[in-house]
């Protein structure tokens, strides 16, 4: 949350300040039991300040993330009848390469970071079906068919019959595998970083990283929850849901995997989707069969073209040492190490990552 959304919290402690002064030491001092009186008058003053600015706030809307439903101007693009945010930097005669965010249910904003490959490649971005600033406008259930389904879409739509190359970071690494995997006569060249759940007997590790809140987060939580009844909702049906969700993620244990235990202070994200956990993530952790189901990389050896795995070494969870586990499973891959960063590796060690990239694309 910005300054602004915090500002009812410092009008209320200088409405409390300001009563408080009007207690003098002479007051304490001449007025015996009267103190106990005044002082509880303040206090309840300071109660009745509260509740009139908490009350007031609310009729204070937030408009948040409009996505490209409400705003005809952000960058898009319309696939089979579906409007997915996105956009394009460099030269399109040259080698297009697709970045693919995390989640699912994030946005590509963190991704933009490897915009300087550009020079030498047609970047594509997009946030996916029902997520980021995309389209919350489409029929169905969210389901690995319909992510792999959309990607096969941009691989057509860029690629226009030539192979193109996928990066993906976290679950866009998955996703990536996968549709290597599947479609291997259809890829160049992978970049897969730091992704979790390949198949679930190779993720132990990565289970026992995930938990909730900690008890630390609570106050933060409830005013994002307060904050959330002001979110404009008569046009945008799913914008409270979201922007509780995406306010909430900064505070969600990250022990182990980044740099510090914090995710970076200049982590950037436009609207993660509720939607999308819940029809993705937490519909298979709650299903024990269609969790085994899961595999993105037992088929990847289908895919005869160069892979660059890449982990991080303040990710102790599913970093570095954590990636080796897939190497065998591609045709030709090798692993690079960035130190001193963690799982958000381009906000931490953005020179290194583009480096290690870029010298593996020129290849």
């Amino acid at each position: 949350m910005g300054p602004a959304a915090w500002r009812p919290v410092r009008q209320i402690l200088l409405a409390c300040r300001h009563s408080s002064a009007h207690t003098s030491e002479a007051d304490t001092v001449t007025n015996g039991g009267g103190v106990i009186k005044r002082a509880v008058r303040i206090s309840l003053g300071g109660v009745a300040a509260l509740a009139i600015l908490l009350v007031a706030n609310l009729w204070r809307p937030i408009t948040f993330s409009p996505t490209v439903d409400l705003d005809p101007s952000l960058p898009s693009i319309t696939l089979d009848g579906y409007t997915f945010h996105s956009e394009t930097m460099g030269n399109p005669e040259n080698p297009v390469l697709i970045a693919l965010h995390g989640g699912p249910g994030g946005d590509y904003r963190n991704l933009l970071p490897i915009a300087p490959l550009s020079d030498t490649h047609y970047l594509v971005f997009y946030d996916q079906r029902g997520t980021g600033l995309s389209s919350r406008a489409f029929d169905g259930t969210l389901d690995l068919e319909s992510f792999f389904r959309d990607l096969d879409l941009f691989v057509a739509h860029f690629g226009a019959g030539r192979p193109v190359s996928l990066l993906g970071h976290s679950w866009g690494a998955m996703l990536a595998s996968g549709y290597a995997s599947r479609h291997p006569e259809k890829i160049d060249r992978l970049v897969l970083i730091e992704p979790g759940l390949m198949r679930p007997d190779l993720a132990q590790p990565y289970f026992e990283s995930q938990s909730g809140p900690t008890a630390r987060a609570y106050p933060a939580l409830a005013w994002i929850w307060y904050n959330s009844w002001r979110v404009d909702t008569t046009q945008d049906a799913t914008a409270r849901e979201d922007y509780i969700f995406s306010n909430a993620y900064p505070l969600m244990p990250s022990q182990g995997v980044h740099c510090h235990d914090e995710i970076p202070e200049n982590f950037e994200g436009w609207r993660a989707s509720k939607r999308t956990i819940d029809e993705t993530v937490l519909a298979y952790v709650n299903d024990p069969d269609r969790l085994q189901e899961l595999d993105f990389i037992s088929e990847v050896n289908r895919f005869p073209g160069s892979t660059l795995l890449m982990g991080t070494t303040c990710n102790t969870v599913y970093g570095a040492a954590y990636q080796q586990r897939h190497v065998p499973f591609f045709h030709d891959a090798r692993l690079v190490t960035i130190e001193d960063a963690g799982h958000f590796v381009f906000y931490d060690q953005p020179e290194a990552a583009l480096g290690a990239i870029r010298s593996f694309l020129s290849e």
